[in-house]
């Protein structure tokens, strides 16, 4: 089976979205997926770089989070 574009398993799976307002995507990932690392893998499905939410937000929540290693923490791009 090939995967999906962007590696999510689940990409036939609509994401659910979950309007977020000044928390962390640390506290998103944990409350979503039991793993507050996984913030990474949220952060670069949403297009962001920093995982501070200040301002009211629409993410995606993907059914599944990629497989594989998960890449080091902190702020994107780093």
């Amino acid at each position: 089976m090939a995967t999906p574009p962007g590696g999510y398993v689940a990409a036939t799976i609509p994401a659910s979205i979950d309007r977020e307002n000044f928390t962390t995507l640390f506290h998103v990932a944990m409350f979503q997926f039991n793993d507050p690392l996984q913030w990474v893998p949220l952060a670069r499905l949403n297009g962001l770089l920093d995982p501070w939410i200040f301002a009211p937000i629409e993410l995606l929540i993907p059914p599944v989070l990629p497989s594989g290693p998960i890449p080091p923490t902190g702020i994107l791009g780093q």
